[in-house]
């Protein structure tokens, strides 16, 4: 789990590097410092278990 969530932290990062540099890269909500939530429930998923996103997906 832990490689997931430097995973999701690197992106961010990376991300928000770019719109710092004004690369365009569209809406933008940054998820740094959650990323723990996503890779908790994304662990105790079974195979039939549904999930949906939101403006938050990139994690």
């Amino acid at each position: 789990m832990y490689e997931r969530l430097t995973l999701i932290r690197e992106f961010e990062e990376r991300l928000r590097w770019l719109v710092e540099t004004g690369v365009p890269v569209g809406a933008v909500h940054y998820y740094t410092g959650q990323e723990a939530c996503a890779v908790g429930v994304c662990a105790a998923l079974e195979p039939s278990d549904w999930i949906a996103s939101t403006h938050r997906g990139h994690g």
